[in-house]
């Protein structure tokens, strides 16, 4: 998912649910809405501004969650 574009703010990506453990995200941008599993165990779900900081911490500055 590096340099992909994702949603937009009217229409944001819904990434619910999904596992993200892994995915190599540097210069991703766009919207988007959580919670995802952000861990191995699939057992750490972050949503809203944890899920920001998360994508900023993983490259992925340019992702807003709006969800």
């Amino acid at each position: 998912m590096r340099w992909c574009t994702l949603g937009s703010t009217s229409m944001p990506t819904v990434l619910s649910g999904a596992r993200m453990f892994g995915c190599q995200l540097d210069g991703a941008k766009g919207a988007v809405v959580g919670p995802v599993l952000v861990d191995e165990g699939t057992s750490r779900s972050l949503g809203g501004v944890e899920l920001a900081a998360w994508f900023s911490g993983q490259g992925a500055e340019g992702v807003q969650v709006v969800g």
